[in-house]
């Protein structure tokens, strides 16, 4: 009788266990901050931009991802290359920078530190490109954090690399996006 209980006990927390896991698993996150960053490079130096606006959400039992910044939110520490950089990317007509895709590993939620593959479209001045990148996901208290670093060409994007006085801005651009992200009630 009393292996039985054992028996039984054992099925129960393997069930509220496993119960757990797909409750964590069925969750969706959002953003609560944000921020996404690129760094472009121009022959003898470099400069880097920042939107603090992003949104974005994770849900984890259909796996979809998305993330979205308001593309007249990016900036960086010069007014005039703002102005030129809201004009090639087209901030007028194309009002955000967005990704769109699914998780193609699975998020275990009992593991600290996880590094996931992405795959998914990502739309820049109205051109997109589908894109697999790596989002490392870390619990954090009340939430998890978000961090993803890739590389992108900005031609991919009909984006003219632009030249001044004999300096072109390098095609190729680091990009990161770090967010800490809650459940979505």
């Amino acid at each position: 009788m009393e292996s039985k209980i054992k028996s039984l006990k054992s099925i129960l927390i393997l069930t509220l266990f496993m119960l757990s896991i797909i409750f964590m698993n069925g969750q969706t996150y959002v953003v609560e901050t944000g921020t996404t960053f690129f760094k472009a490079k121009v022959s003898i130096n470099s400069y880097s931009g920042i939107s603090d606006k992003l949104t974005g959400s994770i849900n984890f039992e259909t796996g979809e991802i998305e993330f979205s910044i308001p593309a007249s939110s990016i900036i960086t520490k010069s007014k005039k290359r703002n102005k030129h950089m809201y004009e090639l990317i087209k901030v007028d007509e194309y009002t955000t920078v967005t990704f769109k895709g699914n998780l193609i590993d699975f998020y275990d939620a009992d593991q600290e530190k996880q590094t996931l593959k992405v795959r998914g479209n990502f739309t820049l001045a109205g051109a997109t490109k589908e894109i697999e990148l790596s989002i490392d996901l870390t619990p954090e208290q009340n939430g998890l954090r978000l961090h993803a670093d890739w590389t992108l060409l900005i031609t991919d994007y009909d984006i003219e690399p632009p030249t001044k006085a004999f300096m072109t801005v390098k095609d190729k651009h680091e990009m990161t996006v770090d967010a800490f992200m809650v459940k979505k009630n």
